[in-house]
């Protein structure tokens, strides 16, 4: 390829010019004003309005509007360039009259693979998520929403087998996933990643994507961390697309009626994880088989009325005979090896399904939006597995692996029969009135019910004496047992005002709201206020914003179990208090766009309910009995180091840290208590990358390539004082490559052949795990008669390829 997009990166990254606009040799100030939109009349921020001769460089406003001020002699020119559009260039003479109205046309070339459209994030310091790269990360969970999502800033995610991300020191249940502004779940049960299938959201059916990683407003939950908003589409076209390969299919279709009222999207999956599972050291008959089926239906009964319907369902199933696995771990100095035979199987289901119906009105100035959703899950998970286990020193790793000192042998025996039905019904009413300023306001009432039966137990068998271990009986390592049923009520309001003030040297966004919920289930009330600002200076291409607020996180089900079955009734809401500080930059490097963007945050929390991560299954405490922080700083750098293609690059420094009451040293010489400990989710180091390519002289053929780094999570033995967790896993890392082709590029040149069927053709080549790392995901914990523990890693996925032909028409 014509150029290493890793050095462009780096330079970019070196050279951020920091010129100002000097004077020119005119005698007279000109003052450029305009609009920019596309042709649907939709305004487009953030547009780059550049000249590199004349030393301007700027970018259009949230509404696309645009100013600058020039001593440039008549006539001059400069270019308009927003990436998913044509450049134009506008030239300024004696006659022209302001302000311009200038119009964008879609590229030609990026239509075929996506659809692109013009309008800012619906919140002031939201993150708008560029739809089009969600085909071309390669990615082993496939094409999802969260495979973009993993790659922003402060998120980060250590297995490639489940779609869960972690956000700035949360866990996965701090995320806030909201789809047409109602928020939507995941199966509660879930304890590995193998067991996961298809994440909620259909990329197919997707329209817009906003992400904010903290600081975000009142309008939104109670969740602590983060909120990824997503809009389904309502097509104006017949359209649709189909993808094979060898993790799994889609289809997806969409039209609208004859008279223009009413439109309609809908798609089906199948994802399967068997070739990777593959990879992994427990060897064994895998069959994962996970299809979802959802639709989405807007029909326009009036210019004021018209009604969404949204329904979803998904049947996931897991089922695994293990037979025999072996690893090699340890130091250079010191390597062992692990050998374990199996007997039994695991067999779990998870059916899901969710369905909504809203009815919108508007009346002048006024958006009324009535809707009533409902969620059921229904979850199975079984499993009873005997394994009997060696472990051995190795004498010479490095000549023939041949076995030395047995260390120790053993057995454990695992059994569990659970199951959970669980409904979430919900009704909310919301409005927005536009005047002087924007007001928002909803009221919601949520019934929550839940029945839950957790049957678990395990038995450690080590050099024939059972562990822990007793002379006059025998005892498990680990049992529950529990019955429970649960009823919820909650209601949730919120208020909030969105002010716009035009300063003489920039303009202010404030966003000003509360938020307030009250639980029937422990008759708690909370109170969360919240603010963002924006500040944009006139004519330069930055801007600064600050938010921060109260973030109460009411407790689901899970948080509420205690870790012997029970549920805690006096169990209140974990609180999060965020300060967010951030800066975005636009600038230019060889006449292309780039943009830069930092945030410094904090974050108090108080009221902590504690817990452990196994594999991706949280354990809580089910106690409030903790109080921690979270601090750091996130960096980003985006922009096309190839004409056309966004590449962009994150780095993320963190510390997040708790301290948990009553906590005590179990050594009688240690006096006091631990501390501050590292949170679970303690990864202080992550940097990700993703870089895109194509051949300069046929560009139909791309590469797209995406790098994780990741230090190493804190963990420690099982069932033991959450302070012991004191070791670091290795760090993550992985590295994907994908390449593609449009297999009707040359017929498509010939324009007479454009009413074809088929629009495009693609094949595409991916490499997971490019170098072949392991990176592990978790522990085995083998224990000897002396009770002495050994963290054996369990590795994800090793190298795979895939192939897979996807088609748009």
């Amino acid at each position: 390829m014509r150029l290493s997009a890793f050095t462009l990166l780096l330079t970019s990254i070196l050279l951020m010019p920091t010129r100002v606009c000097g004077q020119q040799s005119a005698s007279l100030a000109v003052t450029v004003t305009g609009s920019v939109s596309d042709t649907a009349d939709s305004p487009l921020p953030y547009v780059h309005i550049i000249s590199d001769s004349l030393a301007i460089h700027t970018t259009s406003s949230e509404n696309g509007s645009f100013s600058f001020t020039t001593d440039a002699l008549l006539p001059f020119c400069f270019e308009i360039r927003s990436l998913g559009f044509k450049t134009r260039k506008v030239c300024i003479g004696d006659n022209t009259v302001f302000p311009l109205a200038i119009t964008l046309e879609k590229d030609a070339y990026l239509i075929d693979q996506v659809d692109v459209e013009g309008h800012g994030p619906t919140e002031i310091n939201n993150q708008q998520l560029d739809i089009s790269h969600i085909r071309t990360i390669p990615s082993v969970a496939g094409h999802s929403i969260e495979s973009l999502v993993r790659s922003q800033m402060g998120v980060t995610s250590s297995s490639e087998l489940s779609s869960q991300y972690r956000v700035r020191g949360g866990n996965f249940d701090e995320n806030m996933v909201t789809v047409n502004g109602v928020e939507v779940y995941r199966p509660f049960l879930i304890h590995s990643g193998q067991q996961e299938g298809l994440s909620f959201v259909n990329p197919d059916l997707v329209e817009s994507v906003e992400f904010s990683a903290g600081g975000f407003s009142a309008s939104y939950g109670d969740k602590m961390s983060s909120v990824l908003d997503i809009n389904y589409k309502r097509p104006k076209e017949h359209a649709g697309s189909i993808s094979a390969g060898m993790l799994g299919a889609s289809l997806h279709l969409e039209g609208t009626g004859r008279d223009g009222k009413l439109s309609w999207i809908g798609g089906a999956r199948y994802k399967t994880n068997r070739y990777l599972l593959g990879t992994l050291e427990e060897k064994g008959y895998y069959h994962p088989n996970f299809t979802d089926i959802q639709t989405f239906i807007s029909y326009q009964s009036s210019p004021a009325l018209s009604f969404d319907v949204l329904g979803y369902y998904s049947s996931n199933r897991y089922r695994f005979q293990p037979q025999s696995r072996e690893t090699t771990f340890g130091t250079i100095s010191d390597i062992k090896r692990l050998r374990v035979y199996f007997l039994g199987r695991e067999d779990d289901s998870f059916e899901t399904g969710y369905a909504a119906v809203s009815a919108n009105y508007s009346r002048g100035l006024s958006q009324y939006k009535l809707t009533t959703s409902g969620f059921r899950t229904y979850e199975e998970e079984t499993y009873d597995i005997i394994s009997e286990y060696w472990m051995h020193e190795l004498e010479d790793p490095f000549g023939d692996g041949t076995e030395g000192e047995q260390i120790a042998v053993g057995g454990f025996h695992r059994y569990a029969r659970n199951d959970l039905f669980g409904t979430v019904n919900a009704i909310n009413l919301e409005g927005k009135h536009r005047g002087n300023s924007l007001t928002s306001w909803g009221l919601q009432y949520r019934h929550e019910q839940f029945r839950d039966r957790i049957t678990e137990w395990e038995r450690i068998d080590s050099a024939d004496y059972s562990i822990p271990q007793h002379d006059d009986r025998l005892e498990l390592a680990y049992s529950i047992h529990g019955r429970n049923t649960l009823s919820n009520h909650r209601l949730s309001a919120f208020i909030k005002k969105v002010f716009t003030w035009q300063l003489a040297k920039g303009r202010l966004n404030l966003d000003a709201g509360i938020r307030a919920t009250w639980l029937s289930f422990n008759d708690e009330t909370t109170i969360s206020p919240r603010i963002l600002l924006s500040y944009l200076p006139e004519g330069r291409s930055s801007r600064y914003r600050l938010s921060g607020g109260v973030y109460n996180q009411s407790p689901m089900f899970r948080e509420m179990r205690r870790q012997d079955s029970s549920i805690n009734e006096e169990i209140s809401s974990q609180r999060s208090i965020h300060l967010v500080a951030g800066y975005d930059y636009h600038f230019a490097i060889a006449e292309r766009p780039f943009k830069f963007t930092t945030e410094l945050y904090y974050k108090y929390l108080d009221r902590l309910i504690p817990y452990h991560i196994d594999n991706v299954r949280i354990v809580y405490s089910g106690e409030n009995e903790a109080q921690g922080y979270t601090t750091g700083v996130d960096f980003k750098i985006n922009g096309e180091l190839v004409p056309g293609e966004e590449s962009w690059a994150t780095l993320s420094i963190m510390k997040s840290e708790e301290d948990i009451s009553g906590d005590t040293w179990d050594d009688p010489a240690r006096a006091g208590s631990p501390g501050f400990i590292p949170r679970p989710s303690d990864q202080r180091v992550n940097f990700s990358l993703f870089l895109q390519d194509k051949l300069p002289h046929n560009p139909e053929f791309k590469a797209h390539l995406s790098f994780f780094y990741g230090s190493g999570l804190p963990f420690g033995p099982p069932r033991t004082d959450r302070y012991k967790a004191t070791y670091r896993m290795p760090p993550y890392r992985r590295v994907d490559i994908g390449f593609s082709y449009d297999l009707l590029s040359r017929r498509n040149a010939n324009k007479q052949q454009h009413n074809s069927y088929m629009k495009n053709l693609w094949l595409g080549i991916e490499v997971f795990n490019l170098p072949d790392i392991n990176n592990t995901i978790s522990y085995y914990w083998v224990t000897d008669v002396y009770n002495r523990q050994y963290a054996v890693p369990n590795y994800l996925t090793s190298r795979r390829i895939n192939i897979k032909l996807t088609g748009k028409f």
